[in-house]
């Protein structure tokens, strides 16, 4: 009777016990908590949470494809175009708020300044061009489906403003010692109202988690321009593993594919002038690999700071027509929460 009266408390306990772990939460209470740091929208507060950031974002390109083959610039201009990109520097600063007012709901907008810089050869000499301004700004909100057993799942709705200038300008060995229209990669916004509909869910385990993120965004119109950008499909995994409660390393794999532009800037008037001024050299596939840490502060002072960062490479491109060869790009990012989160 003694040994029945033990073997029902322990299947009682273990009972209670598997109940509590299905009903635990999926927490960003720790490292892996946030997904890794070129992942935007990828976790939601609870109600009066507030979280500003901070991330500085590189891209870097050289040389150009024609398709998924690198195409050399004598052959660019032997194919009838002036001038050839050589190299691209993308900068972008990003900061963003999001605010909870409720557990399910939680807002966000998010402002940038770009910097890019771009080398081009022409058959007889060199030179470069810049742009540096506000992008766009972005408003939207988080809503949570439900979190439970450790996983959560929830849809993002964002609009896109047209803040940013679509009419950057730069001299040219055709146009000096004036200026002329930069590029379409060159202009700092869409010029359209756009908007981004996706879903995210995320697993956590004791040491390690996954999550899955899928976006849409689509062009609404044409800018004042005459043309709008490609939608954007974009698609990524990722797995990460906590080391500690304040330290985790992530691998991620992103896909980004990219319709191609409608219409066509009408100061462009030869598009054959350069690769850069021509809408058939546009759209695009790409599959990303990127490597990426967190640390987060849970105690004291810095409560609530966290430190991450991301690096990545491509592993597969296609481009419609001729078009810049991405190299690599990265991401370092600050982000303080204030509240439960």
């Amino acid at each position: 009777m003694k040994l029945n009266i033990q073997l029902l408390i322990v299947g009682l306990c273990l009972f209670v016990q598997q109940i509590n772990s299905q009903n635990k939460k999926w927490t960003s209470g720790r490292a892996d908590g946030h997904a890794p740091i070129g992942v935007m929208g990828d976790h939601v507060h609870h109600k009066g949470g507030l979280m500003v950031s901070y991330r500085f974002m590189n891209m870097e390109m050289s040389g150009n494809l024609s398709g998924d083959t690198s195409i050399s610039s004598e052959n660019i201009i032997e194919e009838g175009y002036m001038v050839a990109p050589k190299e691209m520097t993308m900068n972008m600063h990003m900061l963003g708020l999001m605010y909870a007012p409720s557990d399910k709901i939680t807002l966000y907008a998010m402002g940038n300044i770009l910097q890019s810089e771009m080398g081009l050869k022409t058959k007889m000499k060199e030179f470069d061009t810049e742009s540096q301004g506000f992008g766009d700004l972005k408003i939207g909100a988080l809503y949570q489906l439900f979190n439970m057993d450790r996983e959560t799942l929830h849809l993002n709705l964002g609009v896109s403003f047209p803040t940013g200038s679509l009419t950057e300008t730069g001299v040219t060995p055709m146009s000096e010692p004036n200026e002329t229209r930069l590029g379409y990669a060159m202009q700092l916004g869409s010029g359209t109202y756009d908007v981004n509909l996706g879903a995210t869910y995320l697993k956590q385990y004791n040491t390690m988690s996954y999550g899955f993120q899928t976006s849409y965004l689509c062009r609404i119109g044409e800018n004042l321009e005459g043309y709008s950008f490609g939608d954007k499909w974009n698609t990524t995994f990722w797995t990460a593993y906590s080391f500690s409660k304040s330290t985790s390393a992530s691998v991620r794999l992103n896909y980004d594919y990219i319709q191609s532009l409608d219409g066509a800037d009408a100061s462009f008037m030869n598009p054959m002038m350069a690769t850069v001024f021509d809408t058939s050299n546009s759209g695009r596939q790409q599959l990303d690999i990127s490597v990426g840490g967190n640390f987060a502060f849970f105690k004291e002072t810095l409560k609530g700071l966290r430190l991450a960062g991301e690096f990545g490479i491509p592993l597969y491109q296609f481009v419609e027509g001729i078009q810049m060869d991405s190299q690599f790009n990265f991401t370092l990012g600050l982000q303080y929460s204030l509240g439960r989160h």
